[in-house]
């Protein structure tokens, strides 16, 4: 080292650290904004994602539930219909008025829907009751179906009178303790008459006499027509005069039948529109349009009866002193409830023309 030269220390390049600034924090600041708003939680998306689980479930659920509602009120309707028929359709049940008759598969009460009429009630009581055929039944069917299952119930067959027979009513015979049926045919449909033992082992042979009796009566002349434009068709023997009369139901009219040289006379007169009120309630119509002030027409009894494909009266009215029967029937062609009469019990041409007399365009 040379001496007066002063000995320069090394410069040394040290990097030097450049200390960060400080963060400054600034106060929150408040705002009235922020009052209003929803903190959102943590546990937010897990919550959506919950309620689209709870929602694909509740759906089905709630259909399945809506479902089983819908099936068990179509059973209790079908149950209800099961009580007031006797039956489910196409099923086999108890014949409706009578008892341990069975119903033929898929039947229906012919009056189902009147099951409240007083008549159809009478009908019932009196121990009656029809039922419709399905169309894939036949007459030989239901009569081999009867004869196989009404002796599993205790009831005893008796005869089969077939159709047409010249001396006894068609139909099957039956009998149970103190008990008389008689099962046949009409129009298609089942009927279910219930009788005595000794009709049912007569096959009421007592009612063909008197019916071939008034027959030979009938066809011991000459017969006459109603005119054309008459809702009846019925022929009757020329001794009798046949009258026509108006009445209050606009262009309807009354027709008689008189015999030549006797007071004996039957009339059909037209009362009131069927189905507008019950049979009986139209039969008190007659007997109010009939009475004056020294004539008064009362009903004393009523019974109800089969005539052709629908139901009748046949009734015991009284005149002042005297009675004397009548029928109230539908007319199914014009939809109007006759009443036909006479003025005596044991006029035979009464019988004869509700055993004969059809509506206009019915089949023979």
């Amino acid at each position: 080292m040379r001496k007066g030269k002063v000995k320069q220390a090394s410069r040394v390049r040290m990097s030097i650290k450049s200390e960060s600034k400080p963060v400054l924090r600034r106060k929150p600041q408040f705002k009235i904004s922020t009052l209003f708003k929803k903190k959102k939680s943590k546990y937010s998306t897990t919550r959506k994602r919950s309620s689209k689980k709870l929602k694909y479930i509740l759906l089905p659920l709630s259909f399945i539930l809506f479902s089983v509602f819908v099936f068990f009120s179509i059973k209790f309707v079908l149950s209800l219909r099961e009580n007031a028929f006797g039956e489910k359709e196409g099923e086999i049940g108890q014949v409706m008025g009578l008892e341990e008759i069975p119903t033929v598969a898929g039947s229906q009460f012919i009056f189902q829907d009147r099951v409240e009429d007083s008549v159809v009630k009478d009908f019932l009581s009196q121990g009656n009751s029809a039922y419709r055929l399905p169309t894939d039944k036949s007459l030989e069917e239901v009569e081999s179906y009867y004869m196989e299952e009404m002796p599993k119930l205790g009831w005893q067959f008796i005869q089969n009178v077939p159709l047409g027979s010249p001396d006894k009513k068609y139909g099957q015979y039956w009998i149970k303790e103190d008990k008389g049926l008689r099962i046949y045919s009409k129009f298609r449909d089942v009927w279910y008459e219930s009788i005595t033992v000794e009709d049912a082992q007569s096959a009421l042979a007592n009612l063909v006499k008197e019916e071939i009796e008034r027959e030979m009566l009938m066809a011991s002349s000459e017969k006459q027509d109603l005119l054309p434009d008459y809702p009846w068709r019925i022929q009757v023997p020329k001794e009798y005069i046949i009258k026509y009369s108006p009445t209050d139901m606009k262009d309807l009219r009354a027709v008689s039948f008189q015999k030549i040289g006797s007071d004996d006379m039957v009339e059909i007169f037209p009362v009131g529109y069927w189905k507008a009120k019950e049979l009986d309630f139209i039969l008190n119509d007659y007997c109010n349009l009939k009475s004056t002030e020294d004539i008064k027409y009362g009903v004393m009894n009523s019974v109800p009866i089969s005539f052709r494909d629908t139901l009748g009266l046949k009734s015991t009215l009284q005149k002042n002193e005297n009675t004397f029967v009548a029928y109230t029937v539908p007319n199914t062609y014009n939809a109007i409830v006759y009443v036909i009469s006479a003025n005596s019990e044991t006029n035979p041409l009464l019988e004869y023309l509700i055993e004969n007399i059809k509506p206009m365009g019915a089949k023979e």
